[in-house]
This record gives C-alpha cells, structure tokens and sequence, in this order.
C-alpha cells in the first residue's frame, strides 16, 4: 500500500515559489516554480501540503526594504 502522508513542501508566501531539496544526486536545492517541482517528482496535488516559509529572493528584498525604507 503506498504511503498516503503528504510530502510537506516549503512555499514562499510572497512569490509562490516551492523549495526544491534536490533528492537526486547532482540536484541542488533550489526554489522552484510549483508546475516544475510537481512535474520533475511526478506528483499528484492530494501527495503534497504546503508550508509557509520565504525564498532567499523575497526574504533578502523584505529585509532591504524594512532597513532601508520605501521611498
């Protein structure tokens, strides 16, 4: 019987992208667009929950913009 526990994928909360851990050997993790991810492990949308987390991009763009203020 296969295992029906959800992989629990990290999602960016500002850009929507996933983070990729790079299971194979030779993958790096990444973060990834979510059509990418699903389609590269082939899964199915009832095998994955999400958890909320920030990319590097967004979190280095938050982090700037709050030290340096909006103008």
């Amino acid at each position: 019987m296969p295992d029906s526990t959800p992989r629990i994928i990290p999602m960016c909360e500002l850009c929507r992208r996933v983070y990729d851990h790079g299971t194979d050997s030779g993958h790096t993790s990444v973060w990834t667009h979510l059509q990418a991810y699903v389609t590269r492990h082939r899964l199915h949308a009832k095998q994955v929950a999400f958890s909320p987390s920030y990319c590097i991009d967004c979190k280095n763009g938050y982090t700037l913009a709050a030290t340096y203020g909006q103008h």
